[in-house]
């Protein structure tokens, strides 16, 4: 009796142990954010999919990916204990009501994209004026700030919001200062600039569920192991040409 007793505590322990290798956690983003996430043929590709693969090797856990509206990510996070939300996502005050963060990643910082013959130097420019940016980002909060929630134009992607500037339907676009920098870059278009008006630092984080601490906590160990590895810094080079453009400090 013993020995059947102890079989079957063997095999429950081993039933368990089997599902917990086998826990997939679900990665809610947006993969129309390059260089962040993006499409390449049939996979996903960018900063945030090379970080969230190495996160999950490291954490021990399997991922599997479900594209989505940005705005619909924090929703999918808030409702599923078992997804998290990776997609060149802000940590903010706001948002934190809904969702935990794990430490910050990468500092993207916010820059402003105009024609090069606008004359706009400063945000005092751009009051009253049209700025186009990617719907609830900080982005679209920090439009607002400086020309009034009428005069902010949004759109789905940096993208389609970078295209009507080029066609002269906003004044500016405002965007993470990596992901504007690969859109004109693959844009060549010499009639647009980038430039710096002292907006605020934007750190990006995991956004995880309130109910999985352990899951936070096994995504930060595993962040902190792969920054003291070097890991950002080849992200950094892969993905912004030099450190400098996306080390966090």
């Amino acid at each position: 009796m013993k020995k059947i007793v102890a079989l079957m505590l063997a095999l429950m322990l081993a039933l368990s142990v089997a599902m917990a290798a086998a826990e997939t956690i679900t990665v809610a983003f947006n993969p129309e954010y390059p260089p962040f996430e993006s499409v390449d043929g049939k996979e996903y590709v960018g900063y945030d999919v090379d970080l969230i693969k190495a996160v999950a090797e490291k954490a021990g856990f399997e991922i599997e990916f479900e594209a989505m509206d940005f705005d619909a990510v924090i929703a999918a996070v808030q409702t599923n204990k078992n997804t998290i939300g990776v997609s060149g996502i802000s940590i903010t005050e706001e948002r934190k009501l809904s969702v935990d963060f794990s430490d910050g990643y990468i500092n993207a910082g916010l820059i402003v994209i105009i024609k090069k013959d606008s004359g706009y130097a400063t945000t005092d420019d751009l009051k009253g004026k049209t700025i186009g940016v990617q719907l609830g980002t900080t982005s679209d909060f920090a439009a607002e700030e400086i020309t009034g929630q009428s005069n902010v134009a949004q759109y789905k992607t940096f993208l389609s919001a970078i295209m009507d500037l080029q066609g002269d339907k906003v004044d500016a676009v405002i965007v993470d200062k990596p992901v504007g920098m690969a859109i004109l870059a693959s844009l060549k278009d010499d009639s647009l600039e980038i430039v710096d008006m002292g907006l605020q630092a934007d750190w990006y984080g995991i956004e995880v569920n309130k109910d999985n601490p352990e899951l936070l906590e096994k995504i930060n160990a595993a962040l902190k192991e792969l920054e003291a590895a070097g890991f950002y810094e080849e992200l950094a080079v892969k993905y912004f040409s030099t450190e400098e453009e996306a080390k966090a400090e």
